[in-house]
């Protein structure tokens, strides 16, 4: 029994580390801009890390790097940070069963404990993949409404005779704004690590909701900022061609990719929920036949 409370706790320690060594480098980097260009893998010139930022529209596995390590600000970083350790400190806690459910195997106790490493990686770095691909499939959406609003208007052409390039083109001309906002909503160069923020507090949200094991709850009050806060963010994140020309952007702030962020914590937490239940119930499972063996 001893054994098992002390690989939960060294499994916390891990985890709380990770956390506390992520919040530590945010900062650094922020007094030290140019530290990311230094790394020597950073610095290779291909087709992989062909951009600095990445964007709706386009993304490359260095801008994806830096994107977690990089702010616009020094409120932008320490409101990010604060908010990762108020979280993640409530998260990456050993839950009530861990201690008497650990799994034998140290493999599987890795990859089933709330504070393992892993579930820090997966949660914290997962949500920010998981954000980057939902808002390329809103941008890929996007273009495909684009698309099908053209070859409507295409077909509507009473002058068949016309070439469906300047039908095209003379569509395009008349709806200049509303294809400016797209690129401009496409293309801006993104920054910092909110989307992997959020990622968290989604993670909790489940935890608070769907694990009665968990320690992490959630009072009503705390519920019901973070509906209003997901809520704002739903509001501000375009869904539709049309919202992109009437919510703008004048915030400077990508609701996309924290909404999209939100969304893909929950999913990895409760994927993270699934399997470590089930570890854990064979785990116990090879408890209960040793026993009767011996």
């Amino acid at each position: 029994m001893a054994t098992r409370s002390t690989r939960s706790t060294n499994h916390a320690l891990t985890a709380m580390s990770l956390l506390y060594l992520t919040v530590l480098v945010n900062v650094w980097i922020q007094q030290e801009p140019n530290l990311l260009e230094d790394l020597e893998f950073l610095s290779k010139d291909s087709s992989w890390f062909s951009f600095d930022w990445h964007s709706h529209g386009y993304t490359t596995t260095r801008s994806m790097f830096k994107s977690l390590f990089t702010h616009a600000n020094w409120e932008h970083v320490l409101s990010n940070m604060f908010l990762l350790w108020m979280v993640g400190r409530q998260l990456f806690v050993p839950s009530d069963l861990e201690a008497e459910t650990a799994s034998s195997s140290r493999w599987k106790y890795f990859f089933s404990s709330w504070t393992s490493p892993f579930c820090f990686l997966w949660i914290y770095f997962g949500s920010e993949v998981l954000a980057i691909v939902g808002c390329r499939f809103l941008s890929h959406l996007f273009d495909r409404e684009w698309e099908g609003r053209v070859r409507r208007h295409r077909t509507a052409w009473s002058w068949q005779w016309v070439p469906d390039a300047w039908k095209d083109m003379y569509y395009t001309i008349s709806n200049a704004q509303q294809v400016m906002k797209l690129r401009v909503w496409q293309n801006t160069p993104l920054i910092g690590s909110s989307a992997a923020v959020f990622g968290v507090i989604g993670a909790h949200c489940y935890i608070a909701l769907c694990d009665r094991d968990h320690p992490a709850k959630m009072d009503s009050r705390a519920q019901m900022l973070c509906i209003l806060k997901i809520g704002m963010e739903l509001s501000r994140t375009p869904l539709s061609l049309d919202q992109i020309s009437s919510l703008g952007n004048d915030d400077n702030i990508d609701h996309a990719s924290h909404f999209c962020g939100f969304l893909g914590g929950f999913l990895l937490a409760s994927v993270w929920h699934v399997l470590s239940r089930k570890w854990r119930h064979h785990g116990s499972q090879h408890r209960y036949y040793e026993t009767r063996c011996v």
